[in-house]
Parts: C-alpha cells; structure tokens; sequence
C-alpha cells in the first residue's frame, strides 16, 4: 500500500523507492537457503558423478577397442623377419652392423670366418610366400614418347665397398640394404596417383590411434617409415604387396634422396669453396676470412643471400643419375656406383631416375618384376662390364704396316 501510494500520489523518487523496498521486505530465511543450496550441490555432485562414471566407462571401452587392435597387430607382427630382429637373436654382443655384411659369403676373409660363419643362413626371407596370393602382370610401352612412373623404395644405408671388374678398372660402391619394402596404400584421385611403401619395424606401443587403423585397414604390420610416391595410373600394386631388391635393375639410373651429414658452423672456404687470401705480404690472421662483403654507401648494405659462414650439412639432398652396380636378392642389398648423401644407417629413398628415362627403358619392369612360379632367378646379379677395355688407347690402320709392305718403308 506505502509503495502504490507513493507511486500514484507524488512524483516517483527512487531514493525513497530503494529505502521502502529495503526495509518492507520480509526477512530472509537461512534454514531454507542452506536446504535448497544443499539439495542443488547434491544435485550437482550426482550429475558429476554420473558424468564422471559415463567418461570411465567410454574410457574403457576405448582401452578395449585399442587393446583388441594392437593384439591384431601382434599376430601379424611375428609373421615378419627383419634384419634388425635376426642381429639381435643371432649376435646380442654386437649393437651395430657388422662392416662385413655387405661382403659376399665367399669373400669373407679366412681369418675371421668364425666370427661371421652365423651369417650363412640369412634371415627367412617370405617375399615369395607373401607375394603368391597376388598376381601381378608385366606390361610394356609401345608409346616412345610414354613417361611412365614407377614405385619408389626405401633402403638404410649400410656403407661403402669396393668391387673390381674383369678390366681391372675399380669401382666405388656404397651398399644399401631393403627392410620389408611393403604397399601400405594407393592414393588415387582425378589428376594424381600415388603408392604409399612402409619399411622396417617398430615397436606397436609406440603407435598412435590413427596409425593403428591406418594398419590395420591395410592389415600389414606396422611400419617405422612410410614414403609416398607418385606414379602412373597403370602402375599401381595391390596393397601388401612387398618390393625386392629386383624391383631395379643392374646398369639403370636411379635418383636417391636423403639426409646429408651435419657437420656444424663451417667457413666460407669448406661451405661455399671460397679462395683462401694471400699467406704473406703483411697478411696476418686471415688467410680463410671471408673478405669484404658489402659495397659503399649506396646500397649501405649486405644484400640477402649473400654467401657467409653458416651451418654446414643436414640438408634433404637428391643425388640424380646414380647408376645401379650389383643386386644381392638374398640378402637384399642394393650396389651403388658412388656416395650417397648420409652416415650409415640413415635412410634413403630411391627412385627410377626422371632425367635418364630412355636409357632406363629398356632395363626396367612394369609396374615390378612378376615372379613365375617354377622359374629361378639369379641370386646375385651384376652390371655387364663393357666389351672392350675403357682405358685402352685408340689405335689407327695407318699405325700398323700393311700387308707385303716392308717393316723398314
């Protein structure tokens, strides 16, 4: 009634409003407030519980749905021999490759043949039992102008040998070994196609969610490294599908990427070939500086790009046109005529060289080399040397006398 009567009888003031409002509201009741605000924290407490509960057993369930697909990948990872697997049961005192493994099982020194004699019986090689439930066809190109696209491989570098041919001419090899070269998945869309290949081992507790599926939808076991290349559409393989050693062939070109090996802050003479200065004629201390590096006032400045001391190495490097010496398909080691980028046992990638097409042509399988049942291969294949001596000196008719000639005319 007070607060109707002020607002119908004088003007409305808000001071006497508050003042009103303030003192004719009933008081508060503590008892009820510390019920409703104890009933709403149980409320509370039971739909945090309850959510708390929901999330454990999605957890769970989440545990069990991974714990189901790593033990699927288990089965399939005892099926697998790697190289890696066969050093550790047949040489646990030795952590590294032995330098010797890249040699023939023939060339092994007398000396030394205890120590090595465990490497008679390389590790079971299941390529051919794994590769019969696919059947690959070979195809050739008719086209001279096609530019067909072929799979790529990843191989550890393992290091560097020497071999002589039958002119004596001696050739610096750098071996590369294969680990499972496997078909993890084909890519495919409208204006690309690409195979992805998975190489080596690696422990399943490492693997992330995605990666399991990835897997175990190809259901092949987990590989440490995947790379992808691009390819023609008619060169594709199944998944699962494991490459060899004689994917290449001896005498192609190849091109191989990699890492090269760091080697920290470098000078400008070892990093970019500069010219040592003068060593006398009042030179003192700078005989590898790097000189003068600007111009005058104008520009003022030292341009970008400019070549100074810097870090040196640890760099992607593709080295094109390496030629392919000797194939090992028992052991799967690759021969390379030359260096390849990278300390041993770093991991290369290989590839059917793009600037050598036509001379590969004629050497190369597509897509892969199709192995025919009741047929042997060779296990060790090398590059034909040529037919003449390529050192030989050129000679011409008039250097020798003719016929009916005297020796002394």
């Amino acid at each position: 009634m007070l607060l109707r009567f002020i607002t119908t009888t004088h003007q409305l003031n808000w001071a006497s409003l508050y003042y009103f409002t303030k003192h004719t509201r009933p008081k508060a009741q503590p008892h009820r407030e510390k019920t409703r605000a104890k009933a709403i924290s149980d409320d509370k407490s039971g739909k945090i519980a309850k959510s708390d509960q929901e999330q454990e057993q999605k957890q769970q369930q989440e545990n069990l749905k991974k714990k189901i697909e790593l033990e699927k990948l288990r089965a399939l990872q005892p099926k697998m021999h790697t190289w890696s697997s066969f050093y550790e049961t047949h040489i646990p005192q030795t952590k590294k490759i032995p330098k010797t493994i890249y040699l023939s099982l023939d060339q092994q020194p007398e000396g030394r043949r205890k120590h090595y004699k465990k490497f008679v019986q390389p590790p079971v090689d299941i390529t051919e039992e794994n590769n019969q439930k696919f059947q690959i066809k070979q195809h050739t190109y008719e086209d001279p102008f096609a530019q067909p696209k072929r799979a790529g491989l990843i191989a550890v570098k393992v290091g560097m040998t020497a071999q002589w041919d039958k002119w004596g001419y001696r050739h610096a090899l750098t071996v590369l070994q294969l680990d499972n070269n496997q078909v993890v998945q084909v890519v495919k869309n409208d204006t690309y196609t690409g195979l992805q290949v998975g190489a080596g081992a690696v422990n399943i507790k490492t693997l992330k969610k995605p990666q399991i599926g990835h897997f175990l939808k190809a259901n092949i076991p987990p590989k440490k490294y995947i790379k992808e290349f691009p390819i023609t559409p008619e060169n594709a393989l199944p998944v699962g599908f494991m490459l060899t050693a004689r994917h290449f062939t001896p005498g192609q070109y190849i091109d191989i990427q990699g890492i090269s090996t760091g080697k920290g802050f470098g000078g400008t003479v070892k990093r970019h070939n500069f010219k040592t200065q003068p060593a006398t004629h009042g030179n003192s201390l700078c005989h590898r500086q790097l000189g003068s590096t600007g111009q005058r006032q104008d520009p003022g400045r030292v341009f970008k790009g400019k070549k100074m001391p810097g870090h040196l190495g640890n760099d992607k490097v593709t080295c094109e046109g390496i030629q392919i010496y000797r194939i090992d398909a028992v052991r799967q080691l690759i021969y390379i005529k030359g260096s390849v980028p990278g300390k041993p046992g770093s991991i290369v990638y290989l590839k059917d060289s793009w600037k050598a097409q036509k001379k590969n042509k004629e050497l190369l399988n597509f897509p892969t080399l199709a192995v025919e049942d009741g047929k042997e291969y060779a296990k060790e294949i090398v590059m034909e040397a040529p037919l003449e001596d390529p050192e030989m000196e050129e000679t011409h008719e008039n250097d020798f006398p003719k016929a009916g000639e005297d020796a002394e005319d």
